[in-house]
């Protein structure tokens, strides 16, 4: 069997970067050879301060961050025994290197606009010095390529319904998230935008490790997404679809520990708060109180550490019973009941 990583470096003819220079350059230099690469592909590259910009000719803008968590980028790269496993003792960067490579990947064969952000881990800055830029893409919606995983979308506040259901249709499956670039750009530029598994997983830590057989069929799904015609999908913040009774499910119970000022709470890997008023199941995952439905909300993408960087053990001997419910549930539910005034 040949390995993921010599597929991966085979399929990768790119005319200035190779594939582990993607990961292993600093943002800054990163910027300059993606400006070189993207000028040797065909496009008219914009460099300005925060980001790069490229129009193409395919109606769907790409996007991208360039900067990673880590104070370095990572010296050694290793690989499982059968190429399919990538990492660093350094922290290879996947969130969002892995991005950037599938990006690069997907304009070898469609001439799509593209975007690279820098500063997205630190609020986005390179987003909002995009949208103050007066760039304004002529494209029908916007991909971003920085989510765990292999099958997840996420639309943060966007609510176009239309184009959920077509982005699910690629067999993408709706999930929940606290921020990423389109969280600027796709209210700003109006258009509806989603953000999808890019197959890296620990995200934020030196164990991150990308999956480049998910990296592969990933990219073949997204290249059917690109190549299916659509018209604009604008964006939306209206109410969420109602797509379930008002009446309450029975409550599932579990024992949950409330955690304390000692506490870290991340979401989609931005910390958020101490642990105060947070609380943790023995799976580790993490809960909040909400007072209009009366139950604990199971908040997905939500992690709990100990403030020296350790994860947070669950104490069964201190835990309760409490009914708990899902997020996207007690949205829906919410929602409906709001409609119905």
């Amino acid at each position: 069997m040949r390995k993921l990583y010599e597929k991966c470096l085979s399929q990768t003819q790119f005319s200035v970067l190779n594939f582990e220079q993607i990961f292993q350059l600093s943002q800054k230099r990163l910027k300059r050879e993606l400006k070189a690469e993207l000028i040797a592909s065909g496009y008219t590259a914009q460099k300005q301060k925060g980001f790069l910009y490229a129009a193409g000719t395919l109606p769907v803008l790409l996007v991208a961050h360039l900067d990673t968590v880590h104070y370095d980028p990572p010296e050694t790269i290793c690989y499982s025994a059968d190429g399919a496993v990538m990492m660093s003792p350094q922290g290879i960067g996947g969130d969002d290197r892995a991005g950037v490579y599938m990006i690069l990947r997907l304009i070898q064969d469609l001439h799509c606009h593209v975007l690279f952000c820098e500063a997205e881990e630190i609020g986005g800055h390179g987003a909002k010095a995009f949208v103050q830029s007066g760039i304004v893409p002529e494209v029908n919606y916007i991909v971003e390529f920085d989510r765990m995983g292999s099958n997840d979308a996420v639309y943060y506040n966007c609510k176009n319904e239309q184009f959920e259901q077509h982005i699910c249709s690629f067999g993408f499956q709706t999930a929940f998230g606290s921020f990423s670039d389109i969280s600027i750009l796709a209210p700003k530029l109006d258009l509806a935008a989603v953000n999808l598994s890019t197959g890296y997983y620990n995200a934020h830590r030196v164990n991150e490790f990308v999956r480049l057989d998910e990296v592969e069929k990933l990219i073949g799904r997204v290249k059917t997404l690109l190549q299916t015609e659509t018209g604009r999908f604008s964006y939306s913040d209206g109410p969420l679809p109602c797509t379930v009774q008002m009446e309450w499910s029975a409550p599932q119970r579990k024992r949950l520990q409330a955690l304390s000022n000692e506490h870290i709470v991340e979401v989609n890997h931005q910390a958020i708060a101490d642990g105060r008023g947070y609380y943790m199941d023995e799976s580790g995952r993490i809960y909040l109180y909400l007072d209009e439905c009366d139950r604990m909300v199971h908040i997905r993408d939500a992690e709990a550490f100990c403030i020296d960087g350790s994860a947070a053990v669950y104490q069964p001997g201190s835990a309760k019973e409490y009914k708990t419910i899902e997020m996207e549930e007690a949205m829906r539910l919410l929602e409906q009941e709001r409609i119905a005034g």
